[in-house]
């Protein structure tokens, strides 16, 4: 049997407007991303043979027959009701049951990407007067191969919208699919999550009042976010122009200090180009932050 390609040439976003009556509790999958996956056999043309069965490899396929991707046997996908519901229960274990929350979904037409994003407004630190920060949590998960499971306890900067990437991976989960996730131990990095999240508005403040010069953050970015092998410059030029216009502009209103470096990264990593799905290139950049938080030059910055 030959399946059909379903067509992915667009995305798609639904979010659930923000009010005192919205919770955890209202997390719901959508209808339109709550369908069946099978795993079918995976069959080939041998010239001159016919058809024959290929060992250890299947095509996944959504209800309707429409392909998603070719995998191995070994393939077993996390549904997507069975993650948000996990998702839902971590969250009301944490005590978050009755947080009001911003619920966002994002999603590729075919249903094989989606990404659920919950920000709850009224859990904030302030890192400098009048810059709020608020909670966030943000889910990924696919069928077609694009991203692998994750789900992650985060932060986000309201005056530009920034997601609060982090150098450590204590409070987050990034799974293939061929493994099983605990439940409880979802519950226990949630609860971690949250106390971090509180935690950081100290290191954060810290950072405010930590200086920076300008070459400084030139060495930085040179050798992290925009780092690439070959070519006349051994850094992508067009991206670290923008990156280092973005730290002029928000260095003069914010300062020229750590904080400031900080927010030009994860703003990069949270506003990215449209031509692509955009949560693909988020997950992407953000990856390239947390390894900058990493950095020895990242970490002599902070020491001042």
């Amino acid at each position: 049997r030959r399946f059909h390609r379903r067509n992915q040439t667009y995305t798609g976003e639904y979010i659930m407007p923000l009010d005192n009556n919205t919770t955890v509790a209202d997390i719901e999958l959508p209808a339109y991303l709550n369908f069946d996956v099978i795993n079918a056999p995976k069959y080939i043309l041998h010239q001159g043979n016919g058809i024959r069965y290929r060992e250890n490899a299947t095509e996944v396929i959504d209800q309707w027959g429409g392909w998603l991707q070719d995998a191995t046997t070994t393939y077993k996908p996390v549904m997507y009701a069975d993650q948000v519901a996990l998702v839902k229960e971590s969250l009301i274990i944490a005590g978050l049951e009755y947080e009001p929350c911003e619920i966002k979904w994002n999603y590729t037409a075919n249903g094989g990407q989606m990404s659920l994003h919950l920000t709850f407004p009224q859990m904030l630190i302030t890192p400098q007067v009048g810059d709020a920060v608020a909670f966030r949590v943000t889910v990924y998960n696919s069928y077609d191969s694009s991203a692998v499971l994750q789900q992650i306890a985060e932060a986000l900067r309201l005056a530009c919208l920034n997601g609060m990437v982090r150098g450590d991976s204590t409070y987050s989960t990034k799974r293939k699919h061929t493994t099983n996730i605990d439940l409880n131990k979802e519950a226990t990095k949630m609860q971690l999550g949250v106390e971090a999240f509180y935690d950081s508005e100290s290191q954060y403040q810290k950072w405010t009042q930590t200086p920076l010069l300008t070459s400084q953050v030139e060495r930085l970015f040179k050798a992290t976010l925009t780092k690439k092998k070959g070519g006349k410059f051994p850094y992508t030029v067009k991206t670290f122009d923008e990156l280092m216009l973005d730290w002029r502009c928000t260095s003069s209103s914010m300062g020229r200090n750590v904080w400031s470096a900080y927010n030009v990264a994860t703003g990069w990593a949270t506003h990215a180009p449209t031509e692509s799905f955009i949560e693909a290139k988020r997950r992407e950049r953000s990856t390239k932050v947390s390894r900058m938080l990493n950095h020895d030059l990242w970490k002599e910055m902070e020491e001042g």
